[in-house]
């Protein structure tokens, strides 16, 4: 009897079904991946639409561009570009820095955002340095180009080559120096608000308790504020200081820019000669008849450099041929 013909003994059958309910679980464990890999597809590809479509409504549209589809394929038929799935956000460039001690952190710090953005863009130590490199100027360009053309030791990871440029150029005031500069500064011209900055940057270095800074804070301003904050209430706390102060400047600011754009009645430059015994004896144009000048006619004349009496030019008032001879200077 062969072995084909011979029927399953009972001690083969719970194995082979065995085999068979486990691969019924893969199989459905595998369904689920890939229903998974649709549905983030999907939703890849149409947020990645909705990106696109607000550009196109943003820029103008180029002449035999292939139009946006509207809506997703049906699913199992997603096809979206690896480039385009992968796009990073952009990222502005730091400032570049000089190797100004007390801006170094701030630096540091704006580069590690770039990082952060666009990861895909500078994946390695050495890519990152050389992207900070290029953003050094003057003695700090000096310095990162000498280590990087000698292969320092501390170009082999971008947190050795940070921790060394800190220890040369990290040294903001802090602690007794940024109490000393407190109290030296001034408010001079600039505004409260700017002002205001720099001193809470040396504030947060030197460790003052609030009541300390808020005296220092209001003897280092113009005397006009002072006078104003005289008239207050005493301020709770620092913040609330600055903040009254600020809104007291603001005020003070656009008042003279209002006063400084009034309009004021033209000046006359030029000087007219005058008979002296004319002016003594009538000191504004008149006559019977005749009435007084307004102070607004009188300044249009002035400037028109025309007679104040019969308002014609050519001739003043100690000339003018029509004004009665009693008062015409001789000729």
């Amino acid at each position: 009897m062969s072995s084909a013909d011979r029927k399953p003994s009972p001690d083969d059958v719970p194995p082979i079904q065995q085999a068979i309910v486990n691969q019924e679980a893969r199989l459905e464990q595998h369904e689920k991946l890939l229903q998974n890999l649709i549905e983030s597809n999907r939703a890849i590809f149409d947020q990645v639409s909705k990106l696109t479509s607000q550009v196109t409504s943003l820029s103008p549209q180029q002449p035999g561009a292939a139009p946006i589809p509207d809506q997703a394929p049906p699913s199992g038929h997603v096809n979206v570009p690896l480039a385009m799935a992968m796009r990073e956000p952009s990222a502005p460039a730091p400032e570049r820095y000089d190797g100004e001690p007390g801006s170094c952190q701030a630096f540091l710090t704006q580069v590690g955002l770039v990082f952060e953005l666009q990861p895909l863009s500078y994946p390695t130590d050495r890519a990152r340095i050389c992207y900070l490199i290029g953003l050094l100027k003057g003695s700090a360009r000096a310095w990162g180009t000498t280590v990087w053309e000698n292969q320092s030791p501390v170009c082999q990871t971008y947190q050795a080559f940070t921790l060394e440029m800190k220890k040369i150029f990290d040294h903001p005031v802090r602690g007794r120096e940024a109490g000393d500069r407190l109290t030296i500064i001034r408010q001079g011209s600039r505004s409260v608000a700017e002002f205001a900055i720099e001193f809470r940057i040396l504030a947060a270095e030197c460790g003052w308790n609030d009541q300390a800074l808020q005296r220092v804070f209001y003897r280092r301003l113009q005397d006009s504020l002072k006078d104003e904050l005289a008239r207050r209430d005493p301020s709770p706390d620092l913040d609330h200081l600055i903040s009254l102060a600020i809104q007291i400047d603001n005020r003070i600011r656009e008042r003279q820019r209002e006063h400084f754009l009034q309009p004021h009645p033209p000046v006359s430059t030029q000087s007219e000669p005058v008979n002296l015994q004319s002016s003594l004896s009538d000191p504004e144009p008149m006559q019977i008849g005749r009435a007084r000048l307004t102070p607004e006619e009188r300044g249009r004349r002035h400037a028109a450099n025309v007679c104040l009496y019969c308002g014609h030019a050519g001739h003043y008032i100690a000339g003018c041929p029509a004004r009665p001879a009693k008062g015409r200077a001789p000729q």
